[in-house]
Parts: structure tokens; C-alpha cells; sequence
């Protein structure tokens, strides 16, 4: 703008009219110095501003070099960061990798105790036999009659445990013999051997919740889930998931019951929310050969009333084994359960699952003196602790 200014006066003083001959040479003079004057003020100022934009131009410049320096510089760091990460994530996954291989090899540990359970069991049937073969050896009179004995004991070891020989020694004589005994604080399954030397273990689930811990469930109903109308084999034997709903087997009760002095806390709870407890502080269940008869409870305590002492020296009845004291009928039949009948019951804890007040009469899980005989309990959990 100051340029042109500057032209425009330039043109002005060369466009203007003479007014004199004499007067025009001085104007002509004058003028001609005042717009050099003037041209040279404009390009100096030009000149000025010109170097003043071109001082701004080369500090932008500079800033914006340096800007793209700090980005060149803060792309290299990520790049750098980027590499460590990758390098980190390698890292972990490596370790990733280790922890999974040690989490196998601890997962294996298990099948280690059990080999190690294997070999100490093992010893000692080995050592129980050659006690027995060192006794029989006092009393046979022929070289032949004792090898005759010895492989008659091998064949029933077989007979007993199957042809794998790995399966007879699948217990130690270092396992708990009750769930008293087990050091775990925690309830669940846990693997005891109440007779070590005699009788295989076993596995039982161990309530360490319920009056101070040490109790074997060996009976567990609460949802129905489990079909407790069974023949004699599952009784005896057991059935269920010791996890859920189960009955634990009447060979196993007998053995527990017979290796040590027993009670028996039954916890009942109908579907209002009330709990009910039947105490006895000595059962005693026999053996195969007495059908697992119930020769002893001891005496009665708690809230649930006596609905089991009626039982006494009663044998063990199912659906395909009558054993009661109602003949001809069934009663295991009669009221769909399996139970130590007599004519008939006044508790059938393994009956059919039925929820509350019914109209049928004593098919249900019931116990006469807790809801009575058309009422079908929520739960009931049979558990017995070696009593001091």
C-alpha cells in the first residue's frame, strides 16, 4: 500500500500543469526532490518490512522445524515403546506358557499320591500275608498243602480286586480312617480307609461345618434330584454324587459303625424353613450276613423327636430284598423306599421325594414325629462322627 502511494504522488508531481518558465524550472526542482524524498521513504519502509517478514518468516520457520523434530523424536519413543511392549507381551506369554506346563505338572501330583498310596498299601498286604502264610505254616504238615494255601490267597487277592494289578493296593494305611481324622479344615470328599489292612478305602464326603467338623455324610437328600427307590445292590453298595444327593452304601456304613464307636446326628428340614435334629449316640449297623441289621442307636436327643428307635434290630429291606416283619407285604414295595421296615415304619428317609403337605400316606420322605405321615420333608442329611 505504501508503494503505491508513493507512485501516485510520483505521478501527480510529473502530471501537474507549469505554471511559469521560471517558476516551472524550481517547481520542477522542488518536485523532482520531495517525490525522490518520498520514493526513497517508501522503499525504505518497503525494504524494512520486507526484512521484518522475512525475520518472522525464518523464526516460523524454526519453530516449525523444531516442532517437527519433537514429533520425529516422539514418534521414534513410540516406536521404541512399541518394540519394549511386544517384547513384554513375548515375555509373558512365554511365562504364560511355563505356568500352564506347571499347572499340568501339579495336576498330575495326584496320580503321584495315589502310586505312592499304592506302594504303601501294597507293603503292607504283602506284610499281612506273609504273617498269615508264617502262621498257616505252623499248622499245615506238607510243603504241598502250604503252596496250595499260598496260591489259594493269591487267587482271592485277585478275585477281590480284578486282574489289573495296580487295582490292589489303590489305598495306604496312612489315610485317614474316619473323616474326624482328615486334616483338611474345608467340607468335601476325601478319601479314608477305616480298616487299613482289611478293607479297601473309600471315598466320603466329610462335613467339617456342622457341631466342630468330623462327620461322614452317609446320607444327603434336599432337591430330588437322585432316585432313591432302588434295588439291593445300590444299597449296598451306594449311589449318587457324594458332591450332591447320595446314599453312601450300607457296607461302607457297616464297616464305619463296627471299626469305631459311632453317633448318628440326622438333620431334617421341612419347607416352611424350619430344621429339626435326632440325635443317637451309638449306632451300629451289621453286616451282609445279618442284612445289615440295625443293632444298635444308643440314646435319643434333639428337637426332631425319636422316629428311628422303633428300628432297633431291624434288617435292611429294598424293593427286591424283603427283610421286614409284615409278611407277605412288602414294605419296601408298600411305601417306595428302602429303610429298616418292621410293620411298617415310623421314618422312611429314603422314600419317594414329595414336597409338603400330600394326601398319600407314608411313601414320602418322611418322620412321624417331626411333620408326621403325609407331610414330604425338604431335606435330610444322615451323618455319623466316631463319638469320644
Amino acid at each position: 500500500m505504501l508503494l503505491l502511494g508513493c507512485l501516485s504522488v510520483i505521478f501527480f508531481v510529473a502530471s501537474a500543469p507549469s505554471l511559469s518558465l521560471g517558476s516551472e524550472v524550481s517547481a520542477n526542482v522542488s518536485a523532482s526532490g520531495f517525490g525522490y524524498e518520498l520514493i526513497t521513504s517508501g522503499l525504505d519502509t518497503v525494504n524494512f518490512n520486507m526484512q521484518k517478514d522475512h525475520l518472522r518468516s525464518k523464526e516460523y520457520f524454526q519453530m516449525l522445524s523444531a516442532e517437527i523434530e519433537n514429533l520425529h523424536r516422539t514418534l521414534r519413543n513410540t516406536e521404541q515403546m512399541v518394540i519394549r511392549h511386544s517384547k513384554l507381551l513375548s515375555g509373558f506369554d512365554a511365562q504364560l506358557k511355563k505356568l500352564t506346563s506347571a499347572m499340568e505338572s501339579v495336576e498330575t501330583i495326584p496320580s503321584i499320591q495315589n502310586e505312592l498310596d499304592l506302594l504303601s498299601l501294597n507293603i503292607s498286604r504283602l506284610l499281612n500275608d506273609a504273617s498269615n502264610i508264617n502262621r498257616v505254616q505252623q499248622t499245615l504238615p506238607t510243603t504241598e498243602m502250604l503252596n496250595d494255601f499260598i496260591l489259594q490267597l493269591a487267587a482271592d487277592r485277585l478275585q477281590s480286586h480284578g486282574t489289573d494289578s495296580r487295582k490292589l493296593l489303590l489305598e495306604s494305611k496312612v489315610l485317614p480312617s474316619t473323616c474326624a481324622n482328615v486334616p483338611e479344615s474345608r467340607s468335601g470328599v476325601r478319601r479314608i480307609h477305616p480298616q487299613p489292612g482289611f478293607k479297601d478305602s473309600f471315598e466320603a464326603y466329610c462335613d467339617q461345618d456342622y457341631e466342630g467338623g468330623g462327620w461322614t455324610v452317609i446320607q444327603n437328600r434336599f432337591d430330588g434330584s437322585v432316585n432313591f427307590y432302588r434295588g439291593w445292590d445300590q444299597y449296598e453298595n451306594g449311589f449318587g454324587d457324594l458332591r450332591g444327593e447320595f446314599w453312601l452304601g450300607l457296607k461302607k456304613i457297616h464297616e464305619l459303625t463296627y471299626a469305631k464307636p459311632h453317633e448318628l446326628h440326622i438333620v431334617m428340614e421341612d419347607f416352611e424353613g424350619k430344621t429339626a435334629v435326632a440325635k443317637y449316640s451309638h449306632v451300629l449297623v451289621g453286616g451282609p450276613e445279618q442284612k445289615y441289621a440295625l443293632n444298635s442307636l444308643g440314646n435319643y436327643s434333639g428337637d426332631a423327636g425319636d422316629s428311628l428307635s422303633d428300628a432297633v434290630n431291624l434288617k435292611f429291606s429294598t424293593l427286591d430284598v424283603d427283610n421286614d416283619t409284615h409278611p407277605p407285604d412288602s414294605c419296601a414295595v408298600t411305601y417306595k423306599g428302602a429303610w429298616w421296615y418292621g410293620a411298617c415304619h415310623s421314618s422312611n428317609l429314603n422314600g419317594l421325594y414329595l414336597k409338603g403337605k400330600v394326601e398319600v400316606f407314608a411313601t414320602m420322605m418322611c418322620w412321624k414325629a417331626f411333620k408326621g405321615y403325609h407331610y414330604g420333608l425338604k431335606s435330610s442329611r444322615m451323618m455319623i462322627r466316631v463319638s469320644s
